[in-house]
């Protein structure tokens, strides 16, 4: 059931500081692949690749207040990395001060975004195993663990495992009550 004030829209280049601050807090950085501090020229290439690639959807999640503007409050990143297979890895994290509870409302725009207006048959995401509140999302979000990565990545002083999960259209569906 999707919050109905909450929605994603596209990733403005206007926004990109934000959005780097964001992914520089520390606690971001540390979950992800890309530890140091990211500057703002390596910010701006990362957006250019990206938003010059068909293929990635840089979105943003906003809440509207019914006495305010829309209100950002997270990031997510859909990457299709097999078309013929339907198939994407997604990236998110959210504002350090969002509000409790808006990491369900971004998956559940985030998911909706996957499976209705990409028509995704797979949504994969990877999680270091040290990362327990976003391994308890995936699964509360419905993702099946499908394998571990073992010592995959180096965090410069440790090796950590990865978890890979994914969800299917028809188990998001017939968990979401949403039909396509």
């Amino acid at each position: 059931m999707t919050d109905n004030s909450v929605r994603l829209r596209p990733l403005r280049e206007a926004e990109l500081e934000r959005i780097r601050i964001w992914r520089n807090h520390p606690e971001v950085r540390r979950f992800m692949y890309t530890q140091h501090e990211i500057s703002a020229d390596e910010h701006r290439n990362w957006f250019q690749r990206a938003n010059d690639d068909a293929a990635r959807h840089l979105l943003i999640a906003e809440r509207r207040y019914a006495d305010t503007a829309s209100v950002p409050f997270g990031f997510v990143n859909l990457h299709v990395v097999d078309s013929d297979a339907s198939r994407a890895i997604w990236g998110f994290y959210l504002a350090p001060d969002a509000s409790r509870g808006s990491g369900s409302a971004l998956g559940e725009v985030a998911l909706t975004y996957a499976f209705t207006t990409l028509r995704l048959h797979k949504l994969c995401g990877e999680v270091l195993k040290n990362n327990a509140p976003s391994l308890r999302f995936h699964q509360r979000l419905g993702f099946q663990q499908e394998g571990v990565l073992r010592d995959h990545y180096f965090d410069g002083k440790y090796f950590q495992s990865v978890i890979c999960f994914g969800l299917l259209q028809h188990e998001w569906q017939s968990q979401s009550g949403e039909c396509i």
